[in-house]
């Protein structure tokens, strides 16, 4: 009694397998990961704000500090210059500025001191279009490093963030990566089908000819080559050729944006576009740094938005070929053992069993 008593209702379970099924869905885990890095996006701006309007702060004081430091040294040279001799001159000159450059060095280091002295001219680090970029670099392991945090309980966050938001990134990815692949495959057979059923109609046009002449010739066979819902797609294997030219295709469409948008040459946005796809980041280029100094433009979160999206969905493209290329490479390599007798495939001859390669190949 006690256990039926803890069970949920008929009506709540389906609701909560219906919640569950949506979640898990191609649909719902699009919308979970956008909600995921969203939501990261509005934590770490919330975690850093006041940390960075703290920083500017400082900075403002030591810029101050360090344009009184260099006033007061060129009067006291001035000074040591008419009333000290040569060599006490050198000495003390040599002590003051390596004073100034320690003091320079660590307020620059600390406070990221750029000899800026109007509050306004400084660009905000942590704004929700740096955060969504952050949160996705996160997500897909990228880490470019343009934007990190620098309070304990940012750090933190860090951590408890990506061992949630990698493993669930990497199961969308391999998920969409699923449905992109039997799009490719569907895409491919059809393709396929059509040149099979023409090839076809071409070889049924040549023997009426034939017949028509007086000619005798054997039956044609009725087979379903070249039918569309014969062609099974799930077994048909993409040429690793062509997954190498979707993703080349795919890196010069975000080399020619990310030149337009950020006013880099083709070149560097290829190099851009690959070190992103491939995760490298090494951070040397980043998206939205040609609109630095841009206060209240949407233009910059629009474009880094953007980005995140060509991200997200360059790692789909990226992980659908190198899985398409996989299935290839190893198909190809058990063919090549079973020829060379090192393993045997008792099905081999059982095309039900066998991938397709070459839909292009007349029947015998």
């Amino acid at each position: 009694m006690a256990s039926e008593g803890k069970q949920l209702p008929p009506t709540q379970r389906s609701c909560c397998k219906l919640v569950l099924r949506l979640l898990f869905s191609h649909v719902g885990l699009f919308l979970l990961v956008c909600l995921y890095a969203a939501f990261g996006s509005w934590i770490f701006v919330s975690i850093e704000y006041d940390y960075e309007t703290y920083r500017r702060k400082e900075r403002m004081i030591r810029s101050i500090d360090v344009n009184d430091s260099i006033a007061y040294l060129s009067a006291l040279f001035y000074y040591l210059r008419d009333k000290a001799s040569a060599e006490e001159w050198n000495k003390r000159v040599y002590t003051e500025l390596k004073s100034l450059d320690r003091f320079i060095v660590g307020v620059a280091k600390n406070f990221s001191y750029d000899s800026t002295m109007d509050e306004e001219e400084w660009d905000r680090e942590w704004t929700f279009g740096n955060g969504l970029l952050y949160t996705v670099t996160i997500l897909t392991t990228i880490g470019y490093g343009h934007v990190t945090p620098h309070t304990q309980l940012g750090k933190i966050v860090t951590i408890l963030y990506s061992l949630i938001g990698i493993p669930l990134t990497f199961i969308f990815l391999a998920n969409i990566g699923d449905v992109m692949a039997s799009g490719v495959r569907y895409a491919y057979s059809r393709l396929c089908c059509r040149w099979c059923r023409g090839q076809r109609r071409r070889n049924e046009y040549n023997r009426e000819m034939v017949a028509q002449m007086g000619g005798r010739l054997p039956a044609l066979s009725t087979d379903d080559v070249g039918n569309e819902s014969f062609m099974p797609t799930s077994k048909i294997q993409i040429p690793i050729l062509l997954n190498l030219v979707l993703i080349s295709l795919f890196i010069l469409l975000g080399a020619g944006i990310f030149a337009n948008l950020e006013d880099w040459d083709m070149l560097s946005s290829g190099y851009f576009t690959f070190v992103t796809l491939t995760t490298i980041g090494f951070g040397d280029y980043y998206p939205g740094s040609a609109f630095q100094g841009y206060k209240g433009d949407i233009t910059k979160t629009l474009s880094l938005m953007g980005t995140c999206f060509y991200m997200m969905l360059g790692m789909a493209l990226v992980s659908m070929c190198i899985n398409l290329m996989q299935e290839q490479l190893t198909s190809k390599v058990r063919w090549v053992a079973h020829e060379v007798g090192l393993i045997q495939l008792p099905d081999i001859e059982d095309t039900d069993d066998k991938p397709l390669t070459n839909l292009s190949e007349e029947p015998h």
